[in-house]
């Protein structure tokens, strides 16, 4: 789940350091880092009392150990939310709710330990690609702003060129005529 945390850093400075005249963006990815990090130390710290109490992860019944579990990833993604003002809490409560789904059937024997192994690593896939497919339409926005932007710069500079007064100045150099137009 590293790579999670290292995603959610990416996308939440992202957010931050596109602002025009944020004052800091340095300071501001700094604050971002650390409480992504005071974050993820949290919920590092309750997945392994969810370990301690629950040690077997396949051991009937499952719902209780993954009950756990999502309260920390739902504490986690709460807390990176209210840093970042990006919401995905909506991907956390789905996946949360595929897994507790699937531990519900393995415990009523509706599912074999493969099925179940297969439930949740199905809804661990579908989590990431939506975080992905999130966090690259964000940079796609990010990047159609920034080209119109510039597209009106050019277009100001182009308004601006062709608006103002020329000036053309030619001298002869032997059997060389250079002008210059300012």
């Amino acid at each position: 789940m590293r790579w999670l945390t290292a995603l959610i850093v990416v996308t939440l400075a992202g957010c931050t350091s596109g602002q025009p005249n944020s004052g800091q963006p340095n300071a501001r990815l700094a604050a971002v880092k650390q409480a992504v990090g005071e974050a993820a130390a949290k919920r590092d710290a309750a997945r392994a009392e969810c370990v301690r109490l629950y040690p077997d992860a396949n051991k009937r019944p499952v719902t209780p150990r993954v009950k756990c579990f999502n309260a920390a990833s739902y504490a986690f993604h709460s807390a990176t939310d209210r840093i970042g003002g990006r919401p995905s809490r909506d991907i956390s409560r789905t996946h949360n709710a595929r897994r507790l789904v699937a531990s519900e059937r393995y415990d009523k024997g509706e599912l074999s330990l493969a099925e179940y192994e297969l439930e949740m690593a199905n809804s661990t896939t579908a989590s990431i690609s939506q975080l992905t497919e999130r966090h690259n339409a964000d940079a796609a926005v990010r990047a159609a702003q920034s080209q119109a932007a510039a597209a009106r710069r050019q277009a100001t500079a182009a308004t601006l060129s062709a608006t103002r007064p020329t000036t053309t100045n030619c001298n002869t150099f032997g059997g060389t005529v250079r002008c210059t137009t300012y």
